[in-house]
C-alpha cells in the first residue's frame, strides 16, 4: 500500500492517469456507432469544428445545420477562429488533440497552484469524475476551468498581462468568464490591468476581421445576441432557479435571481481589510467559479467541472480542514460528481439529478457557506493559502 501511495504522489502520476483518460474516452467515442440521424458520439467537437468553416465562408454561425450536426454553436466568432487548426485535421486526430488540450491546460493550471504533493494528488483524484464527464461530452468547460485557475495564479504572481489574457480567453468561449475580472479588484495591480485588459479584449474581439470583414463580424455578433436572447427564454436546467422551482415551487424571474446572486457575490469586495489574506483571495476566486455555474440557468452536467474546481480550490485552501469541511465535500462528491454516473441505477440517477436537483444543491450550499465564511471568519494574513 505504501508503494502505491508513493507512486501516486509522483508528479507524473496525474498526467499519465488523465492522459489515459483522454485516450480511452476519445477512442470510445470515435468507435461508438452514429445515432439514428447520423450524429456522432462527439457531436460537440463536430459543432466546434464546423464553426470555423461557417466563419470562413461567412455564413450564419448561430443557426441549425441539421445535415452536419445536432444542436447549435453557442460561442463567439473568436472561438470559431481558434478552432482553425482542428478544422483541417481528421476527426479522430482532432478529437484526441482537443480533449488533450482541455485536460492538459487544466493539469498545468493545477500544477501552478503550487499545492503540496498530497493536496495536488487529492485535488486531481477528487475532480477526476467531473473531468471524465466533461471530456466524454467533448466540451470546453475543462479548458475554461483551467484558464480561470491560471488567471488566479497569474494574479497571485503579479503577472498582469497573463491574468487578463486568460480571463478574456474564457470570455470568448463562454461570456460568463468576464465576471472573473471582479477577482482582479483584490490585487494591488488592479489599475495596471485596465490598459492590458482593453488591448487584449479588443485584439481578441477583432481577430476574425481579416476573415469576416468588420461588417461581417458585427453581423455575427448580432446573430449571437439573437441566439443568447432565445436561450434566455428557456427557464432552467441545473441551477439556483431550477432548485427553487423544484424544491419550493417558486418560479421568480431569472434576472431577479441572477441580480440577487450577483449582489451577494460582490459583497465580499467590501471587506477591503482582508484583501491581503491569501485564504480570502483564493476563496473569493473559487466562489466565482461556483457562481458561474449555479446561476447559469442553462448549466448542463458537463458544466459542473467549473463549480467543482472552485469548491476544491476553497477546500484545499483551508489552513485547518475540519469535520464540517469534509461533511460539505461529501455530498458534492456523491451527488454533484457521481449523481449522473453509473454507480447509481438509472431511475435513481434521474431522481438525483432531475427530480431532486441534488447535482446543483451541494454547490449552492457550499457557495452560501463560503459567502458567510468570508465575512465572519478571522482574516488569515498568509501570503499563500495553498501550500
Amino acid at each position: 500500500m505504501k508503494g502505491l501511495v508513493h507512486i501516486a504522489l509522483k508528479r507524473w502520476f496525474l498526467p499519465v492517469l488523465f492522459g489515459l483518460l483522454v485516450v480511452f474516452i476519445s477512442f470510445k467515442n470515435l468507435a461508438a456507432p452514429a445515432g439514428n440521424e447520423g450524429y456522432t458520439a462527439y457531436n460537440n467537437y463536430i459543432i466546434f469544428k464546423n464553426s470555423f468553416q461557417h466563419l470562413l465562408h461567412n455564413t450564419n454561425l448561430y443557426i441549425h445545420y441539421p445535415a452536419q450536426q445536432y444542436d447549435l454553436f453557442k460561442y463567439s466568432p473568436t472561438f470559431a477562429l481558434f478552432f482553425a487548426p482542428f478544422s483541417v485535421l481528421p476527426n479522430g486526430m482532432g478529437l484526441v488533440l482537443w480533449n488533450a488540450l482541455n485536460v492538459f491546460v487544466f493539469l498545468y493550471a493545477l500544477g501552478k497552484l503550487k499545492l503540496s504533493p498530497i493536496k495536488h494528488l487529492g485535488f486531481g483524484l477528487l475532480i477526476f469524475q467531473e473531468v471524465f464527464t466533461t471530456t466524454a461530452n467533448s466540451q470546453s468547460n475543462l479548458l475554461i476551468a483551467g484558464l480561470l485557475l491560471l488567471a488566479y495564479t497569474a494574479l497571485e504572481e503579479g503577472k498582469t498581462w497573463q491574468s487578463v489574457l486568460f480571463i478574456w480567453l474564457t470570455a470568448f468561449i463562454k461570456i460568463f468568464g468576464l465576471l472573473f475580472f471582479a477577482v482582479v479588484l483584490l490585487y494591488p495591480q488592479r489599475w495596471k490591468c485596465v490598459l492590458p485588459g482593453l488591448i487584449v479584449g479588443l485584439v481578441l474581439f477583432f481577430a476574425p476581421v481579416p476573415m469576416t470583414g468588420l461588417s461581417g463580424l458585427i453581423q455575427h455578433y448580432k446573430d449571437y445576441g439573437v441566439l443568447l436572447s432565445g436561450d434566455h427564454g428557456v427557464f432552467v436546467k441545473y441551477s439556483v432557479m431550477g432548485w427553487l422551482q423544484t424544491w419550493f415551487g417558486f418560479t421568480p424571474p431569472k434576472n431577479t435571481v441572477v441580480f440577487i446572486g450577483l449582489f451577494i457575490q460582490l459583497l465580499p469586495l467590501l471587506v477591503i481589510s482582508r484583501y491581503k489574506s491569501g485564504v480570502f483571495r483564493v476563496s473569493y476566486a473559487g466562489s466565482w467559479l461556483i457562481w458561474m455555474v449555479i446561476f447559469n440557468h442553462m448549466a448542463e452536467s458537463a458544466t459542473f467541472i467549473i463549480a467543482v474546481a472552485g469548491i476544491l480550490l476553497w477546500y484545499f485552501a483551508q489552513p485547518r480542514r475540519q469535520t464540517w469541511h469534509i461533511a460539505l465535500l461529501l455530498p458534492v462528491m456523491l451527488f454533484t460528481c457521481f449523481g449522473p454516473s453509473d454507480i447509481y441505477p438509472k431511475y435513481l440517477r434521474h431522481l438525483i439529478v432531475e427530480d431532486w436537483q441534488l447535482k446543483v444543491f451541494p454547490c449552492i450550499l457550499v457557495w452560501g457557506i463560503m459567502m458567510v465564511q468570508m465575512f465572519l471568519e478571522p482574516s488569515q494574513q498568509r501570503d499563500s493559502a495553498l501550500t
